[in-house]
């Protein structure tokens, strides 16, 4: 069976900056072997719009400085450095992430999925999404 996403063996993706629409909300640094990654998060500002995200793979997320609140279905939670938690990626959320940010490792597993914003409860992909919701005023 083709793996759902065709991988180089190594890269590293250096200081990239991530916007949601026009906003820039994350600066990262990622190492990825094999399909499998290590990722380096500077959070800079919370997801845009009011809708849960889901992801593309299984993580495990060391907070190594800062807080922030994470949004599930089931409710919010306040996390605050240091602290670790794991995440399957079907798992909906969003983040809230206060104005001097957050840093964060995800060791992640293979892709596995697509990933979007849920509104509705339809799937949204992501460049969809930023469109409608991820314009700043």
């Amino acid at each position: 069976m083709k793996p759902y996403t065709q991988f180089h063996p190594f890269q590293i993706r250096w200081n990239e900056r991530l916007y949601q629409g026009d906003k820039h909300y994350l600066t990262r640094w990622t190492f990825l072997f094999f399909g499998y990654s290590i990722r380096i998060h500077h959070w800079i500002s919370s997801d845009v719009g009011p809708h849960l995200h889901d992801h593309g793979c299984d993580f495990i997320s060391f907070l190594f400085k800062g807080h922030y609140t994470n949004i599930t279905p089931e409710g919010s939670k306040h996390i605050k450095a240091p602290f670790v938690w794991y995440s399957i990626g079907d798992k909906k959320h969003r983040l809230e992430i206060p104005p001097e940010g957050a840093w964060t490792v995800l060791l992640c597993s293979r892709q596995y999925r697509k990933w979007g914003f849920w509104v509705n409860n339809h799937l949204w992909r992501p460049l969809r999404y930023f469109h409608k919701f991820g314009k700043t005023a």
